[in-house]
């Protein structure tokens, strides 16, 4: 089974290269935000068919242990000893995780594992003795076999932190495996083995719907405001900046996106246009135009959000997110590499970053 793993260097470079590929315009930390998912998408993919409250825990414990930590390829052994460490709450759950391990393990390797040692490794202190000497299992039965005693087991895995988890996924969206597997160095790349045929044909990140990097994510809101400030916009005051991102978070659009378009629509709204307030009711022309349909902040930036969210949605494989977009927001075939480069300036944006001049878009 040495050549059955879930992920290898191979995979991890073939990832790397799609995403650094696919999404080149993107900021360098957007672009490993979207490797880290790939990766966790890829592992998921190819592990047993478990229920989701144990796949998904397993899945964080193999890249926080083997990605992160060892920095190593995960092998399928790896998915039996993860399995050990997590605490099942009753028998029942042994059951649903036994049998479908058991089958993929004999899929990876047919005829090599039994029922038997595939329960010996997912459940090695069944029959270890206690600190008294009395096997768990013992200990559990001699429980049920009491007046009033309770069947359910003792607890003898430990849970996995959340913690551990978070901390893995903050080191691999922010790179810090660079040099090992998701930054390899131009001239290691050769080194590599070639990628293999699973690895080839599964696309990491299906290229359809709303982007990953287009749905909702928090904003440095004191370093956008400070960029509308220098536009002179009245979108960095409330409530037209809370209703844009309030909006954005429940239908699962990025903020920034959404303020690209009153970039491209209104310029963000200058506070120096005598129709200022008027415009910003509505500064992303929905219905039209704000003279059209002069409603107020929150309801327009509703509308807009949903339109965005469900023409997101309904993206087709290979068509360009902000082109599918101007379909149906906007005539102008330009209007798509404005709201674009707009978003790519807002995307840009921190704290330490220098003020922009106002005649930057």
């Amino acid at each position: 089974m040495e050549n059955a793993a879930l992920l290898s260097p191979a995979d991890v470079h073939v990832i790397r290269r799609y995403v650094h590929t696919k999404y080149a315009p993107l900021p360098e930390a957007k672009r490993a935000d979207i490797v880290a998912d790939a990766i966790r998408r890829t592992v998921q993919r190819r592990m047993p068919e478990l229920p989701a409250e144990f796949k998904d825990r397993i899945t964080d414990e193999l890249i926080r242990k083997c990605l992160v930590l060892q920095r190593r390829e995960i092998k399928p052994e790896d998915v039996l000893d993860v399995c050990a460490e997590i605490e099942l709450p009753d028998p029942a759950s042994e059951a649903m995780i036994l049998d479908p391990v058991l089958r993929w393990m004999n899929e990876k390797a047919p005829g090599a594992w039994n029922p038997e040692g595939v329960a010996a490794r997912l459940f090695p202190r069944r029959n270890a003795p206690d600190a008294y000497g009395t096997a768990a299992s013992s200990v559990n039965a001699n429980l049920e076999a009491l007046p009033g005693g309770s069947a359910e087991r003792l607890p003898i895995r430990v849970r996995i932190p959340k913690l551990a988890w978070l901390l893995a996924s903050a080191m691999l969206a922010g790179g810090i495996l660079a040099g090992v597997w998701l930054g390899q160095p131009a001239r290691e790349e050769a080194a590599l083995p070639a990628p293999s045929a699973d690895a080839r044909i599964e696309s990491p990140i299906p290229d359809v719907g709303m982007p990953l990097f287009l749905r909702y994510r928090d904003i440095d809101a004191e370093a956008v405001k400070a960029y509308l400030d220098t536009r002179d916009s009245l979108l960095a005051e409330e409530p037209y900046f809370g209703a844009i991102v309030e909006n954005a978070r429940v239908f699962d659009v990025h903020p920034l996106l959404l303020f690209a378009i009153t970039g491209q629509e209104q310029g963000f709204v200058p506070k120096s246009n005598k129709n200022a307030k008027k415009i910003a009711n509505n500064p992303f022309n929905v219905f039209h135009s704000w003279e059209e349909f002069n409603t107020d902040i929150r309801h327009s930036a509703e509308i807009a959000a949903r339109t965005v969210s469900n023409r997101g949605s309904a993206r087709p494989e290979g068509e360009e997110p902000f082109a599918w977009l101007n379909g149906t927001y906007a005539e102008d075939p330009n209007w798509a590499d404005g709201v674009r480069k707009i978003f790519e300036k807002l995307s840009s944006l921190s704290r330490s970053s220098p003020a922009p001049a106002a005649s930057e878009p």
